[in-house]
């Protein structure tokens, strides 16, 4: 496969179709044309060598955008070095990068798909993202040598175990890489090729140490019952948005412990309950300033406020911008 890098400043529908033809990409929403400017930035995608794939971006998002693509079995190492979104690896929840207003240390993320899978992407407009994605397809892992990896067995039940994840707080020298490979020199395009694919085996390298070295804090899938459960409540929570419902209400409506239910909410949607309702909400209100033109006060009691200046800040927490200024621009 050849580099491919998508105009830049502009990244359009049909410029996200192409770019990741033969994974059934699709646009859940909004409903846009071809010709619609989903992104503006930089946006790359690079088979380095057989088995290993670079993906660059550093790129702002024009829209609410929900995307769904099929993902091939592999390890795939995610450092967001600005903004974050969500993603779902088939019916598990990771939270990629950092929210607004987060000045937190940058986490590496490496998650494992022991088979093809779907993948769906969830961000917000405005969202401001530079990141680097290294996949690693089964057969590079095996050429590769990954017995040469310290304790290679843990890092090898790693990368068999679907949907497994591990996160840790980024290094200097990773984040150093990663700033090279999102800005590589001048060179001609075969210099500029290896030059980025000596950076990304260090980072593979280094991503399979720590996975090797962290196999009891490794974030392991939920079973098929406890992934139901979570989707019930999740459905629950979008049917009653209007209601104030307790953790022991969703608890009983999924049949389990409030205790049980913190837990496998949480490994599910990479989020706690309350911070999922929350999240829910404010971003109906933001769809209602957006949409019907409702006043301040008015969101911040259809999110469940009593207090608009309350609400205030946690919009702004949320989105960047506080609501007044957010309605005066739509």
């Amino acid at each position: 496969m050849t580099s491919r890098r998508l105009p830049a400043h502009v990244v359009r529908h049909g410029d996200l179709k192409a770019f990741a033809a033969g994974h059934e990409f699709r646009v859940v929403a909004p409903s846009l044309d071809d010709h619609a400017v989903l992104l503006r930035g930089e946006f790359r995608r690079e088979r380095l060598r057989s088995g290993l794939i670079l993906h660059t971006a550093d790129t702002t998002d024009l829209y609410d955008l929900e995307t769904c693509s099929v993902q091939e079995a592999g390890l795939t190492l995610s450092l967001f070095l600005d903004g974050g979104v969500t993603i779902w690896q088939g019916d598990r929840a990771f939270q990629m990068g950092r929210t607004t207003g987060d000045h937190g240390a940058i986490e590496a993320v490496m998650i494992s798909r022991a088979q093809r899978e779907t993948f769906r992407r969830q961000s917000m407009r405005g969202t401001h993202v530079r990141k680097v994605n290294i996949t690693v397809l089964p057969h590079w892992l095996e050429e590769s040598g990954l017995d040469a990896v310290a304790d290679h067995r843990h890092a090898h039940a790693f990368s068999r175990t679907h949907l497994a994840a591990v996160r840790w707080r980024s290094s200097p020298r990773l984040l150093s890489l990663a700033e090279q490979m999102l800005a590589p020199p001048a060179f001609a395009p075969m210099l500029r090729k290896l030059y980025c694919e000596s950076r990304a085996i260090d980072l593979i390298t280094e991503a399979l140490q720590v996975v090797a070295q962290s196999d009891q804090e490794t974030d392991t899938p939920l079973r098929p019952r406890d992934l139901q459960r979570v989707r019930a409540v999740r459905d629950f929570i979008e049917a009653h948005l209007d209601d104030a419902v307790t953790l022991a209400a969703l608890a009983r409506h999924a049949g389990m412990s409030v205790s049980s239910l913190q837990r496998v909410f949480r490994a599910a949607q990479g989020t706690t309950v309350v911070d999922y309702v929350r999240s829910r909400k404010l971003r109906r209100a933001r769809e209602a300033l957006e949409r019907d033109g409702l006043s301040v006060n008015e969101v911040a009691f259809l999110a469940g406020y009593a207090s608009p200046a309350n609400f205030a800040t946690a919009f702004k927490r949320a989105f960047g911008v506080p609501p007044r200024n957010f309605r005066a621009r739509v």
